[in-house]
């Protein structure tokens, strides 16, 4: 079965159109991201903005258009946080219907489900902990080989931070420290339930790791090279304070930057370090799959 998987998030839009026999992808046929900014001002006005709802449709357009072009037998698409918090969702999912692609608001604990299925390419067969981290919320999986055993999702994404703390860039020290403690205290109640001690390996999913891990090889992105990087915990912590130290046209510039996401990948590298240290990694490895994939592994029969 052909099926397109979207995954609206708060930051970003990604298209995955697959081959997937039993509830296995057998062929990825296109995967695609936009940097759409669902979430601008959500955090502030709990409305989705009308500038933000124009670009989902642009998007939706030329979504359409590839899934039309590529014969897909089934097509979903799951909004996760900035779609969550706000009042006028159902514009979002209105939208959608307007070119064919039905959507479904989900929760976060739905969220991290998915992204658990589709994080690998073959199920994990050790416990693994991954971390989700996104425009608005972040998803903490722990499971392994007899599947999910505990997850949560927490308010703290890059796009919610920036908006929430950042004034300006280059990021002034005051404004940098508050951000860090205020992600430090949320996340440091998980420390017991998601500690990566005894060989555990810590996995990060989503643009933030990925761009970081870009960065890191100075080169533009690709996948499968991506795929597997591991970022340590100092080489994060550096690229945090190095790039909150820059001008924003100067971050735009980093070989493996996406341009659109410069604005917000000192909070999301925030985010990666405060997750490492609160559950004793000393780094983690990237996978460039995630929610898009375990969404399509349900669409073609997954069974959980």
């Amino acid at each position: 079965m052909k099926v397109a998987a979207i995954d609206l998030g708060t930051n970003t839009f990604l298209l995955l159109v697959a081959d997937v026999m039993g509830g296995r992808i057998e062929h990825v046929l296109h995967d695609e991201a936009r940097v759409i900014r669902l979430g601008q001002d959500v955090n502030r006005t709990k409305r989705l903005h009308p500038d933000a709802l124009a670009r989902a449709r642009e998007c939706f357009r030329d979504f359409a258009h590839t899934i039309q072009k590529l014969g897909v037998d089934k097509v979903r698409a799951v909004a996760t946080s900035a779609a969550r918090d706000v009042e006028n969702g159902a514009e979002l999912i209105a939208l959608g219907a307007d070119f064919g692609i039905p959507i479904d608001i989900i929760a976060g604990e739905t969220e991290a489900e998915l992204t658990f299925w589709g994080t690998f390419k073959d199920d994990p067969k050790r416990p693994v902990v991954i971390v989700d981290t996104g425009g608005g919320s972040t998803e903490y999986i722990l499971g392994g080989a007899d599947g999910i055993a505990k997850r949560v999702s927490l308010d703290i994404g890059s796009v919610r931070m920036t908006e929430k703390f950042v004034t300006g860039h280059p990021i002034i020290d005051r404004e940098l420290d508050a951000m860090t403690s205020y992600i430090q205290e949320k996340i440091a109640a998980l420390k017991s339930d998601f500690s990566v001690a005894n060989g555990i390996d810590l996995v990060a999913v989503a643009g933030t790791p990925t761009t970081l891990a870009a960065i890191d090889q100075g080169r533009v992105f690709d996948s499968e090279l991506v795929d597997g990087h591991v970022l340590p915990l100092e080489r994060i912590r550096g690229f945090a304070k190095d790039m909150a130290a820059m001008p924003l046209e100067q971050r735009r510039t980093l070989a493996g930057m996406e341009p659109k996401r410069a604005d917000v990948i000192v909070a999301g590298a925030l985010i990666l370090a405060a997750s490492c240290e609160a559950l004793g990694a000393s780094g983690m490895k990237v996978s460039v799959r995630g929610l898009r994939y375990g969404l399509a592994r349900k669409l073609g029969g997954l069974v959980t």
